[in-house]
């Protein structure tokens, strides 16, 4: 899995310095993982909306692919992009990674936004300490839309 964004710049404990209390209130650190079965995008609630703070996708080379027959793919094309599902490791790999976080002590509360089949073998994935902190899943396919609209997704879906 490789990992591009704030997090793998600064580190799991980038937000540490953050205020945890707003108005003599605890602000829980709430993480929201977009997913599908080859890349996640990772935000965090903040009090002015959502901040992408890293993204995830398999080590495979998302460039061109060619077929046996010759036939060239892009990365993003539907046949192509099928060709790298079904193994499960990318998924393997960011519930680990989200257990070290949550060892770290990095988010307090998890949600999950991906298709029915991902959210599945996500579920099967997570450790228990993970599990625990969820607090929604939602089952939208969004990893494919522009960060902006994801955004809007999000502030459709977490009102809290």
């Amino acid at each position: 899995m490789k990992l591009s964004g704030i997090l793998a710049e600064k580190g799991l404990h980038a937000f540490d310095s953050e205020p945890s209390t707003h108005q003599g209130h605890s602000v829980p650190r709430i993480w929201i993982v977009v997913a599908d079965s080859v890349r996640a995008h990772i935000f965090r609630k903040t009090p002015h909306g959502f901040e992408t703070i890293a993204e995830a996708k398999t080590g495979h080379s998302q460039g061109t692919h060619e077929t046996s027959q010759g036939d060239v793919f892009h990365g993003y094309d539907v046949k192509s992009r099928n060709h790298n599902k079904g193994d499960g490791a990318f998924i393997e790999k960011l519930a680990t990674w989200l257990d070290i976080a949550e060892r770290e002590h990095v988010y307090d509360r998890l949600i999950l936004v991906a298709a029915p089949r991902t959210l599945g073998d996500m579920r099967e994935s997570l450790s228990k300490n993970v599990f625990s902190r969820i607090i929604a899943e939602v089952d939208k396919e969004l990893t494919e839309m522009p960060e902006a609209k994801v955004k809007k997704h999000l502030n459709e879906i977490v009102w809290f």
